[in-house]
């Protein structure tokens, strides 16, 4: 399923620079994953366009480096998520195992 968090795969979700600015250009990265959960994602469209060095990978705040950033994207993304699907945070967690708000 496509994003329904981002449609613009043009610029990074978390910095904003076009896709071209970055060595390895925008990857694709599922919010929710491990456990079965990066296909529930991929079900759901709960993925964003990263940076690929910068944001996604091996930047000091990049997702896959920095918990603290982790975090805040699975909190931005489960708020749209519950109001794009209608869902309440008990339905959230039935799914996803877990709260992030």
């Amino acid at each position: 399923m496509k994003s329904i968090i981002q449609e613009d795969r043009e610029h990074c979700f978390l910095c904003g620079r076009n896709a071209r600015a970055d060595y390895w250009g925008l990857e694709e990265h599922h919010v929710f994953e491990g456990f079965g959960k990066r296909k529930l994602s991929e079900k759901y469209g709960l993925k964003v366009y990263l940076c690929g060095d910068r944001c996604h990978r091996n930047g000091e705040d990049s997702v896959h480096k920095n918990a603290r950033a982790n975090r805040a994207l699975k909190k931005i993304v489960q708020k749209r998520a519950m109001q794009y699907w209608g869902w309440t945070v008990e339905e959230f967690i039935g799914i996803f195992g877990k709260n992030y708000i």
